[in-house]
């Protein structure tokens, strides 16, 4: 008889996704590639929109009453997705969601809405996070040049998907949350291999975890986009459009940035010795 406990549904998928990563890379470099030749000047007005709406709309609500008033829906997503995260990944989940969150908005106010500054933004962003990839031996470190690479592809995705709301804003939306998502599994994945978890192990365990925050709060997201548009135009439309954007965001992160995540040399994370944990049952 078999005591072992059987894989789920949620981690064979996952394993599909890590034994298929090879076929998820090719096809992230050929739509990533034709999307930048064709849509290139779409691709890039997302970030410099955001970053100019994300300018004026500070400029425009004064306090915290205001901004409250301003984006309480996204404000509501954002605590949810951080709750979430701090509920089951543990702190270090919860504490590098925050800080994603808030290094994203940081950067497109830092933006400043300048054009020119896009490229370098991104040329710098990727080029350190390709040292760290190289050099530092660090959980987060092994995330962030794959997630440069697969920002890319979620860009020209939402530059091509018809959207019921202004294509910037859910790339902001989507930028925000994909990349505190994605430092939130890098550190719990370290935790993993910190226990002496073999790296796709460790993937999976945190990519289980990372399930329920990644798909409710991108849900409760664009939930909140579309009650922030007119609530007198809702339509099955809309709706349809909303429901599509949230099956891409959720492919875009599983199916593409979590198996390009495992070509990252995570094994040096790994402990030499394998901790056990062991339960004692109570008499």
């Amino acid at each position: 008889m078999d005591l072992r406990e059987k894989p789920g549904k949620v981690q064979k998928t996952l394993e599909l996704f890590l034994r298929f990563r090879l076929i998820s890379v090719v096809l992230l470099v050929i739509a990533s590639v034709s999307m930048v030749a064709t849509r290139w000047q779409a691709m890039v007005s997302m970030p410099v929109a955001s970053s100019e709406s994300l300018g004026m709309w500070l400029a425009d609500h004064s306090g915290l009453a205001a901004l409250w008033q301003g984006g309480q829906y996204l404000a509501v997503t954002a605590v949810v997705l951080v709750v979430l995260l701090f509920v089951f990944t543990g702190i270090r989940g919860g504490v590098a969601g925050l800080l994603g969150l808030c290094a994203m908005v940081f950067a497109l106010y830092a933006l400043g809405g300048a054009e020119s500054m896009v490229l370098i933004f991104f040329g710098v962003f990727a080029g350190v996070a390709l040292l760290l990839l190289l050099f530092a031996k660090l959980g987060f470190a092994c995330a962030l040049f794959p997630f440069a690479f697969c920002w890319v592809f979620l860009t020209g995705v939402v530059s091509v998907i018809p959207s019921f709301a202004p294509a910037y804003l859910v790339w902001a939306v989507f930028s925000a949350m994909g990349f505190s998502s994605v430092l939130a599994l890098s550190l719990v994945s370290g935790r993993f291999l910190a226990e002496g978890t073999p790296q796709a192990g460790a993937l999976i365990r945190s990519g289980k975890k990372m399930m329920v925050p990644v798909l409710v709060s991108s849900l409760l997201a664009i939930a909140a986009m579309l009650l922030d548009m007119d609530k007198t135009g809702i339509t099955g439309v809309k709706v349809a459009q909303a429901f599509g954007l949230w099956i891409a965001f959720n492919l875009w992160f599983y199916a593409f940035l979590f198996p390009v995540a495992s070509f990252a040399p995570w094994e040096r994370l790994r402990s030499k010795e394998r901790k056990v944990k062991m339960k004692q049952k109570k008499k």
